[in-house]
């Protein structure tokens, strides 16, 4: 039976509970790293979580806008990752809509997902300085969720 979750950026109070994740994810980080890489809020809101009712991560994803050069601004997405025996999927389109809607607030024109994770935590703190490779684009000119035309969208510069 799927659980709802709550989807968000990542709270001080998750910090703990989303490195069990992260071990997953990138074993040679360690807690004193992580911890250094959420040390402000607005650290912490390069990360989105979904949260079960009963407060565990079921899913934990890195999201940064940048500049791809003079092209348009791209989501980067190091870090996708999903905890769960019951809804998988649904978590995972719980948190791609999500990241969708920040690269839409932020002016970004695609999303792109690194195949594998980052090899050192410094890749996790420098993203943009980082060359991944091989990654997945997702271009949100072609999505056919948001209501508005494409072009209507808000743009941060």
């Amino acid at each position: 039976m799927p659980k709802d979750c709550e989807i968000g950026f990542l709270d001080a109070d998750d910090v703990a509970r989303a490195f069990a994740v992260m071990q997953v994810v990138m074993p040679s980080l360690s807690f004193e790293t992580w911890k250094r890489l959420l040390a402000t809020d607005s650290l912490r809101r390069q990360w989105a979580v979904a949260r079960d009712s009963r407060g565990y991560i079921r899913g934990l994803v890195r999201i940064q806008p940048t500049s791809q050069g003079q092209a348009a601004r791209i989501l980067d997405v190091p870090i996708f990752a999903t905890v769960s025996l019951l809804d998988h999927d649904g978590i995972s389109r719980q948190l791609l809509d999500f990241a969708k809607k920040c690269a839409w607030e932020e002016g970004c024109e695609a999303i792109r997902f690194w195949n594998s994770a980052p090899e050192t935590p410094e890749q996790l703190e420098l993203p943009e300085a980082t060359d991944p490779p091989v990654s997945l684009f997702y271009d949100l000119r072609t999505d056919r969720q948001w209501p508005e035309p494409y072009d209507t969208r808000p743009v941060k510069t």
